[in-house]
């Protein structure tokens, strides 16, 4: 099997991993326009994109984990691709905190256990490359949850 480019996203209580084909664009800085009461945690607005209002979530929040919103780190937009199988048939965007990288990957990856802190309704996976742990996110819970907005 052949390798796989992927992203790193920095989240909470474990960072990201992404195939960069789920991947539209990555945007630092972004203008996100916040919900004045949002029913959820993880539901952080919209962003204008391409002519586009786009829902922007949280991975962090869905775990009920706590973003670095002090101003440590710099906050990032990704842009999602169209879920595939999701109710929303539409891009999409998560918002992360620090450096978002841009790794290769074997397609032998070690799986390990779910760790304390992830909710599994949104956990396809939690692999392991090098020496840290990742999750990969269930892309049609994502769906889901963003057909909230």
């Amino acid at each position: 099997m052949e390798t796989l480019d992927c992203y790193i996203l920095p989240s909470s209580p474990l960072s990201i991993l992404l195939p960069v084909e789920s991947v539209s664009e990555v945007i630092a800085q972004p203008q996100i326009d916040t919900m004045d009461s949002a029913p959820a945690k993880w539901m952080k607005g919209h962003v204008n994109w391409r002519n586009q209002r786009l829902p922007v979530l949280s991975y962090a929040g869905l775990h009920d984990s706590d973003l670095d919103e002090s101003g440590a780190a710099k906050p990032i937009l990704v842009v999602l691709n169209p879920i595939p199988n999701a109710a929303r048939k539409s891009y999409s965007g998560l918002l992360c905190y620090g450096d978002v990288r841009r790794i290769t990957v074997e397609p032998n990856l070690e799986f390990s256990e779910l760790s304390e802190g992830l909710d599994k309704r949104y956990v396809e996976a939690v692999v392991k490359v090098g020496d840290a742990n990742f999750v990969i996110p269930k892309l049609v819970a994502l769906g889901v949850a963003l057909s909230y907005f």
